[in-house]
């Protein structure tokens, strides 16, 4: 059922993006327009998710990251963008890793970013819909934080802060939906939701589904939203 709302919400991405209208109405893939530059943005964002799906409240967590956008006909957009966890998260219930200094409270590490792109519906409307896709990759990873007397540490040691039992990488694909409000002619704020979907990741104890699932959105835009040139006024 989630892979099928990812895939939905994919499908309306692609049909809101490339379906334009000519001047007869009929619609088509590409409307032959050229692509004009029109301003560019930086976008703080906060995801409120779930990560391994434990009991209790264990599986609520939070990806702080952003991304650098350019947009391009007043209403496409492509940047890049990443998220990493903030939250803290331990290893599934049944976990076998062979090592003998595993600690069954081994934290989960997971991170992701990569291009994404954005077409937006109605923009000079005060409230109004934006559709992201990101498309990237990302790393996963079970791992242990290792206490360093401060007193005594060395630069080896800091730099070997961390015991990671195993890690993986893996390929992302998250399409969203936003309701977002332009606040000033610099400032946008966007709140929606999105479906992470994960594959590709090869731990004994992390699997696909445990890094898959629905994220609560919540950004500010800052930037240029419609570059226009000034018309020069004749002179008399």
């Amino acid at each position: 059922m989630k892979k099928i709302l990812s895939f939905i919400l994919l499908a309306l991405f692609l049909q809101a993006g490339f379906a334009q209208e000519t001047e007869d109405g009929m619609k088509t893939l590409f409307s032959g327009k050229k692509m004009k530059f029109s301003g560019g943005f930086i976008n703080p964002e906060l995801k409120g998710t779930i990560i391994n799906p434990g009991d209790g409240k264990d599986g609520y967590g939070f990806l702080m990251g952003g991304r650098l956008g350019f947009i391009f006909n007043e209403k496409y957009s492509i940047g890049l963008g990443g998220y990493g966890l903030v939250t803290e998260h331990t290893t599934p219930n049944g976990t076998d890793i062979l090592d003998p200094n595993y600690d069954p409270d081994a934290k989960i590490g997971f991170g992701y970013g990569g291009l994404i792109f954005e077409y937006t519906l109605f923009g000079n409307k005060m409230i109004h819909f934006t559709i992201p896709v990101l498309v990237g990759g990302g790393v996963a990873s079970l791992y242990k934080e290792v206490v360093i007397d401060e007193e005594e540490w060395t630069w080896e040691q800091w730099s070997d802060q961390y015991n990671t039992y195993e890690s993986s990488g893996f390929f992302v694909v998250e399409p969203g939906v936003n309701i977002e409000v332009n606040v000033t002619k610099f400032m946008r704020f966007d709140l929606g939701a999105s479906y992470r979907l994960v594959q590709f990741v090869e731990m004994d104890n992390l699997t696909n589904d445990d890094l898959s699932n629905i994220a609560v959105n919540a950004s500010l835009k800052f930037g240029i939203f419609d570059k226009k040139k000034k018309e020069k006024k004749p002179i008399n």
